[in-house]
């Protein structure tokens, strides 16, 4: 399904399909094309989710197709306003939800009484965000409702900080802890590691709970059996990594660093040629890329040439 729009956001063709599916069942040929977009990259599947969340909140959803997207479980919607002198101007399924769509992918919309507020932080910028009970801190790259009483994550990495439970559905699992977790969701993987304090993972649909302990993570993966298990020393600091705002090369080649600090910076490196190929082992901050440009030439005499906004290595 391609919109009229030339060059549509995921969230406008996330809109789309969604429209499509309340009218009618979608054909064997229309699944086949909506499986094919969701898997061609993971932000498809978070558009989805949030066009979806969208239109339940028009109070107007029917029941999807089967074998389509589940709906995430959303927080319990706050009693309504009263209603205005005069009457509401009605608009078609179509306008709401791209009204809705519009505001999602600003960045930080408006709030909504059924739907809480939505947040997303693209590059260069993590940021941290209060929910019930704690405090989120958002990885780059990542999207977040938060309801009155939980907080969904749509797509990327989190901590959940609390010092009383809170409680944080992401995927096919929903935590309920007190102390920090980390929490990541992406295509059809989800998995939450305990950093400290005590938690518990529910898996959604089958109400199956796995207790966790310090230093646990717990990965589900499909339909798979769910899996847990403790990390060791290294693989911990390794995943928290991002947390402390390091990154450890252990191998990875200049343009997978390079793709690595992009996240985190607005100044971009962008490596050249055979340089991509190289290999920089070692621990560098991850809002320094002047330093591992430094670093990177004097080790193994890669060149490079600082511009406005940039980094080019050669």
């Amino acid at each position: 399904m391609t919109p009229a729009k030339e060059n549509p956001t995921p969230d406008a063709i996330a809109a789309d399909w969604v429209t499509r599916m309340d009218r009618a069942a979608l054909t064997a040929g229309e699944q086949e094309a909506l499986n094919r977009w969701l898997g061609a990259d993971i932000r498809h599947r978070g558009a989805m989710i949030r066009a979806q969340v969208v239109w339940q909140a028009t109070e107007r959803a029917a029941a999807l197709r089967p074998g389509a997207l589940p709906a995430p479980v959303l927080p319990a919607p706050v009693p309504p306003v009263a209603a205005s002198a005069s009457p509401p101007r009605r608009l078609s399924r179509r306008a709401m939800v791209a009204a809705s769509v519009a505001l999602a992918i600003g960045g930080r919309a408006a709030p909504s009484r059924e739907m809480g507020r939505f947040y997303t932080v693209r590059d260069a910028a993590p940021r941290s965000v209060g929910i019930a009970g704690g405090t989120v801190r958002l990885d780059c790259f990542s999207g977040l409702l938060v309801g009155r009483e939980a907080a969904l994550l749509l797509e990327g990495r989190c901590v959940l900080s609390s010092r009383r439970e809170a409680r944080l559905d992401a995927g096919g699992l929903s935590f309920r802890s007190v102390g920090q977790v980390q929490v990541s969701t992406g295509g059809d993987r989800t998995s939450g590691l305990l950093l400290s304090g005590h938690a518990v993972a529910i898996r959604r649909g089958t109400g199956e709970r796995f207790m966790l302990r310090a230093g646990d993570c717990l990965t589900l993966v499909a339909d798979e059996p769910p899996r847990l298990r403790a990390l060791t020393a290294e693989e911990l600091a390794h995943a928290t990594n991002w947390q402390r705002g390091v990154v450890e090369l252990q191998g990875e080649t200049l343009g997978d660093a390079a793709a690595i600090f992009n996240r985190y910076n607005g100044k971009k490196l962008v490596v050249h040629g055979q340089a991509g190929g190289r290999v920089l082992m070692g621990s560098f901050a991850l809002d320094d890329p002047d330093a591992f440009a430094r670093v990177a030439h004097a080790v193994l005499h890669v060149d490079y040439v600082a511009s406005a906004g940039r980094l080019d290595m050669f």
